[in-house]
């Protein structure tokens, strides 16, 4: 895409020190209490550390990483359920570190193949598809230029017969939302770079860099409270008592207030949490017994849409044979993802092979050998895939980074001013607020 370019050194170099955190019992006073052991949760917990505060981090599920977490017992080999592709690889802190500690990280090959129908597209419809998809997004770009803060679906020339799929391809499948949901703006304003993959996994990495940290798992904050001086955090396990508390969970979570405050967030705030709302992203991975696909490990494979569901187009977009593993990602993205969730993981799985068995036969069916679906949508701790601002909402990028009486903090991929989306951008954000914290503590 022809984003706007910001690559600096900005985390080119990062290292993630090996400084083991002290343990709590989940309650107590502390200087800060970080609530999400997600990536920006980590990575603001090492960092408050190290200026030599006294935090804790706490978690309410049974597991550290959130978004980014490698399953290897569902298909026997590495499974990224959530977060797979290492964005930006330029300004990427994880690729450098995954290189210096040994791990298989390689670039994305972007090889792919189009479909049309139940045969690969002839070279004059490739051509189209790709001349629609140039089309859409100079249209996104130019708004974005100047700071329209419109859904696409309000510049978006009619593309005729491709409009289904170029709304697929641009909006479900990269921002999770589809042309009338996001912000050109928004869009305008990510990041834009090399894409990378880790071989083992990059949950795997992601936990191998989070090694020596201390969580206190299954310890969901229940209610902040910040009325008077300092804050105190009431968990399933006791009270908190802190100077300041950074909040990492997804604006899903926020969103339905699974989190109580005392007293409740400014009304800015609130209002900038539902502008910055999750999109639906889904993985229906599939493990083949044969590759159908015309196109090799880590290949690309899209098709022209031609079905939609109130406007929205019925469609995925597959990642084959990730890694080499056998393993092949093939995801929904946008409000028909949130439909396929609502009706449930048969439907999903039914959806994605009814498709295949469309362009390729009833052969495909016999040679799926396994399948699995992480439901992002339902998940309790995110309710949803990633944020993304709302036609009219850039404005809440910013009020969501404010403070509140510098004892509430945000961090966070929705906090991130260009990298956003990212396991990167949440990492940055992380360590963003921990130095403006401690800055504030020490002052």
């Amino acid at each position: 895409m022809d984003r706007r370019k910001f690559i600096t050194a900005l985390g080119a170099g990062a290292v993630f020190p090996s400084t083991a955190l002290g343990k709590s019992n989940g309650s107590g006073t502390v200087d800060v209490v970080v609530i999400g052991a997600g990536a920006a949760g980590i990575s603001a917990t090492r960092e408050l550390t190290q200026r030599g505060l006294n935090a804790l981090l706490i978690e309410a599920g049974d597991r550290i990483g959130g978004r980014v977490y490698t399953d290897m017992a569902i298909f026997g080999a590495p499974y990224d359920v959530g977060a797979h592709w290492l964005h930006n690889g330029e300004i990427n802190p994880f690729v450098r570190y995954g290189q210096q500690n040994g791990f298989d990280l390689y670039r994305s090959p972007e090889a792919e193949v189009f479909y049309v129908g139940n045969r690969k597209a002839s070279d004059d419809e490739y051509d189209q598809f790709e001349r629609a998809k140039r089309d859409a997004t100079r249209a996104i770009t130019r708004a974005g230029e100047i700071g329209r803060d419109v859904a696409p679906s309000e510049v978006v020339p009619d593309l005729t017969e491709w409009n289904l799929s170029a709304n697929l391809y641009i909006g479900a499948y990269e921002m999770a939302k589809d042309f009338d949901q996001f912000s050109c703006a928004d869009w305008y304003s990510s990041e834009d770079g090399t894409d990378w993959y880790c071989r083992q996994g990059f949950g795997t990495l992601f936990n191998h860099s989070s090694r020596h940290m201390n969580v206190e798992l299954n310890t969901p904050a229940q209610t902040v409270r910040w009325g008077k001086k300092g804050v105190s955090v009431e968990t399933n396990r006791g009270t908190i008592n802190a100077k300041a508390v950074i909040i990492t969970v997804s604006t899903g979570v926020l969103a339905t207030e699974n989190i109580k405050f005392d007293p409740p967030l400014p009304v800015r705030k609130q209002e900038a949490i539902q502008m910055l709302s999750m999109g639906h992203y889904n993985h229906i991975a599939l493990k083949l017994e044969q590759n159908f696909f015309g196109i090799g490990e880590d290949g690309y494979f899209s098709y022209k849409t031609t079905q939609e569901s109130n406007g929205a187009p019925k469609g995925f977009g597959a990642l084959v044979d990730a890694s080499g593993h056998g393993i092949t990602y093939c995801d929904v993205g946008g409000q028909f993802a949130k439909e396929l969730s609502d009706q449930g993981i048969a439907a999903m799985q039914d959806f994605v092979i009814g498709e295949l068995e469309r362009m390729f036969g009833s052969d495909i069916k016999k040679a799926v050998s396994q399948t699995h679906v992480f439901d992002w949508t339902k998940h309790s701790l995110t309710k949803g895939a990633y944020a993304s601002a709302s036609p009219g909402g850039m404005w809440a990028r910013k009020e969501i980074r404010r403070p509140e009486a510098d004892r509430l903090w945000f961090a966070g991929e929705a906090t991130s001013k260009y990298e956003w989306a990212t396991v990167a951008g949440a990492h940055k954000s992380g360590i963003r607020v921990a130095k403006k914290i401690a800055k504030t503590l020490k002052s």
